[in-house]
């Protein structure tokens, strides 16, 4: 049967001139392990020679390989036109030229790539001219995710200087690469070499062919390959390789035939949307991440994108936010109707300016009631402000004028406004999974009373605790003169509602059965701590997190309640956060001093007091953790809601649970208050709480884990979306 194929890609495989772009591995080849063993099989290189022969058209190989693997695929210079390296260099009648891309070299990273290599059996390294590649599709399935973010930390401080680099991941590859070496370069090469008006179909299967499909005109076709559900700027989709070659072939026969019908019948390429009318729309600044482990740092915790997913789902809505990839000039959607996503990029100075400016060095800090670390820049609120147009002009791609679109967090405080200038009617809800700060904090960012304004132009604004909410009501009264109801607050002739709603977590996702295999990281950590009890951290790196000041307290544990010493050991864990933020790095070097001068001062050569981990777990692996920890110790400085806390009550085991040690600044306070609460400012109490929780009996750990399980079971991720929903779409609210 002949799929239904856009008119698009018809128009332009009938076009008088045309010029096919397409990728190798994965898209006219299979992958194969190692890369070095796919080879061109018979059926793909008769494909090749019979489009060099077809009318008018001319086939271009774009491939990330290097070129010596390109020419012993392709010797003929007759053959197709090749682009190896992502763009680096090109080969047209036999004859390779390479980018000017000056002195810069990939060397160093490929120093610090070596290094991780080194520690993971079954990693290795691919060096190309103009870039340096980890693959780790060998190694231990277990082992791949701590592979991935030892990479991440090996090259922050080189891609911090050697600006004109980037980052690109693949398919279980990293791959650091110059920024002016990409595939959509290979443009304006090509058309420098083809009749005016050629059309062409570039084909490929993964984010690097994005920059090909960014570069293209109007007249101009892409075609994305494979099943990986990515959002892509593709209108039209082949399943794999094998319905990329029936495409293949079918092209050929237009190029070779006047036949008006399709020559040959092909199956598999189907349609992507362009133009979506979604009845809900969920935005938030970053797409949430695969589910498949390997980019686990910026994993929501406890399951927050499977269950606004399932809600989506079920009123065929979508999810708008940044790629997480930085481009010039692509403005872009790329929409994936399959997974209900759609993206775009950024350009390397608004992500600078908005994400790593206003937001994360600006409101941030100041939401979070760190005043002293916000800093302000006229250049870093411009952005700010354009960034939230440029979603506000996506969402209207995405949604009809009255559809319902629920915004996420700090990033996107202008929406409404922005929305509503430009005709959308339909309800719009934020909620904000930070705190908010009294109003003496807020009132400090230059631009508090826009921020304020834009929020209230929200239908309803949703908030983890009543102390939350309370600040912001106070802060809109103080700031514009707003009037608090019992039914919202009043602003402008308008009303917004405002309403708590706890974030919960999936528990059962982190109990711990009997019949559950042990990590072999456990098996480890059990045989090293013998009979010590283990006191456990874990937190994404933020200053927030208050990760230095505990360790510090910790140490003073063992000067106020010295029977502890050599009996106890805490192991924290830091999953890596925005490496690209100046603080952020300050921040792991705190951490890092902390842990050296309390293991000097205090360690014996048989006992460390503290353990150290830079990494991410999942989640498996994180809830034996937990449940092997006899004190679970969740201290942040201020935090929205902190699902750790709950997450360590659900892996205990409530026939011998542990004790959780937990800040009164987190949000989970309000819900967990059979948590030993405490100040993380004042260390003396703190640490002797912590020993008061080491030593407590079990039958009082018992009484209070069971009062603290049934409040982290009466709500999940699921029922939280829900309620919050039915809150923006009824003008119901939770008082």
């Amino acid at each position: 049967m002949v799929s239904t194929i856009p008119d698009a890609v018809r128009r332009a495989a009938r076009s008088p001139d045309l010029a096919i772009l397409i990728d190798l591995d994965g898209t006219l080849i299979p992958f194969a392990t190692p890369p070095l063993a796919a080879r061109l099989d018979v059926g793909a290189a008769q494909l090749v020679r019979s489009l060099t022969r077809c009318r008018r058209t001319q086939i271009v190989i774009v491939s990330g390989r290097p070129k010596p693997e390109l020419d012993a695929l392709f010797p003929d210079p007759d053959g197709p036109w090749l682009v190896a390296e992502h763009g680096g260099w090109r080969r047209r009648l036999g004859s390779w030229t390479g980018l000017d891309l000056g002195e810069a070299t990939p060397h160093g990273a490929e120093e610090r790539l070596r290094e991780v290599c080194a520690a993971h059996p079954g990693a290795t390294i691919e060096r190309k001219t103009w870039s340096v590649a980890l693959h780790y599709r060998n190694v231990p399935d277990s082992d791949r995710e701590g592979t991935y973010v030892d990479a991440l930390l090996a090259l922050d401080g080189w891609l911090r200087t050697w600006k004109e680099y980037e980052l690109l991941e693949g398919r279980l590859v990293i791959e650091v690469r110059h920024r002016s070496a990409n595939k959509g370069t290979t443009l304006p090469w090509l058309r420098s070499a083809v009749p005016p008006g050629t059309s062409v179909i570039a084909i490929g299967d993964d984010l690097s062919d994005e920059d090909t499909f960014a570069a293209l005109g109007s007249d101009d076709v892409a075609i994305a390959v494979g099943p990986d559900e990515r959002p892509t700027r593709a209108p039209a989709r082949l399943a794999g390789v094998e319905a990329c070659r029936s495409f293949l072939a079918w092209l050929i026969g237009v190029r070779s035939d006047d036949a008006v019908g399709d020559p040959v019948a092909m199956s598999g390429l189907h349609p992507v949307a362009t133009h979506v009318e979604a009845p809900l729309l969920v935005v938030s600044n970053r797409l949430p991440m695969d589910d498949d482990g390997l980019r686990a740092r910026d994993r929501p915790v406890g399951g927050l994108a499977s269950g606004v997913s399932a809600s989506l789902r079920r009123r065929r809505g979508m999810w708008l936010g940044w790629s997480g990839r930085t481009h010039e000039g692509a403005r872009a959607l790329a929409v994936d109707e399959v997974t209900g996503r759609a993206g775009f990029d950024l350009s390397r100075q608004e992500h600078a300016l908005y994400y790593n400016g206003f937001a994360n060095r600006s409101l941030w800090p100041v939401l979070h009631g760190f005043i002293g670390r916000a800093r302000f820049r006229d250049a870093e609120w411009t952005a700010y402000v354009e960034v939230n147009e440029r979603f506000a002009d996506h969402a209207m791609e995405l949604t009809p004028r009255d559809g319902v679109v629920w915004a996420h967090d700090f990033h996107l405080l202008l929406l409404a406004r922005a929305l509503r200038d430009r005709g959308h009617t339909g309800r719009k809800g934020l909620f904000l999974h930070v705190p908010f700060p009294a109003l003496d904090a807020f009132e400090t960012v230059p631009h508090a009373e826009q921020l304020l304004a834009g929020m209230l132009a929200f239908d309803l604004l949703g908030f983890h605790t009543e102390r939350h909410a309370a600040n912001f009501a106070r802060a809109a009264s103080g700031l514009l003169g707003a009037t608090e109801t019992i039914r919202g607050i009043v602003h402008a002739g308008r009303l917004t509602r405002v309403g708590v709603f706890p974030l919960g977590i999936d528990a059962d996702e982190f109990r711990v059965r009997p019949e559950d295999e042990l990590d072999p990281e456990m098996i480890e950590l059990r045989a090293a701590m013998g009979d010590l009890k283990l006191v456990l951290g874990v937190d994404r790196l933020d200053y927030t997190k208050g990760i230095p000041e505990r360790i510090d307290t910790f140490a003073r544990m063992f000067e106020l309640v010295p029977e502890w010493r050599g009996k106890a050991s805490l192991l924290q864990i830091a999953v890596p956060s925005r490496a690209d933020v100046p603080e952020y790095k300050a921040q792991r070097q705190a951490i890092e001093n902390a842990v050296g001068r309390v293991n000097g001062e205090l360690g014996e050569a048989h006992w460390a007091p503290v353990r150290y981990v830079s990494r991410s777990y999942d989640r498996p692996s994180l809830a034996q953790l937990y449940r092997a920890a006899r004190v679970g110790l969740v201290t942040p400085l201020r935090d929205g809601m902190n699902l750790v806390a709950k997450e360590y009550v659900a892996a205990q085991d409530p026939e011998d649970p542990g004790a959780l040690v937990l800040s009164r600044f987190a949000g989970a306070a309000e819900e967990l208050r059979e948590a030993l609460l405490t100040n993380p400012y004042d260390r003396g109490a703190t640490a002797r709480t912590i020993a008061r929780a080491l030593g407590m009996p079990r039958e009082e750990r018992i009484a209070r884990h069971q009062a603290l399980l049934a409040a982290v079971q009466r709500s999940s991720p699921a029922s939280w979306c829900e309620a919050f929903l039915e809150a923006l779409t009824s003008g119901r609210w939770a008082p």
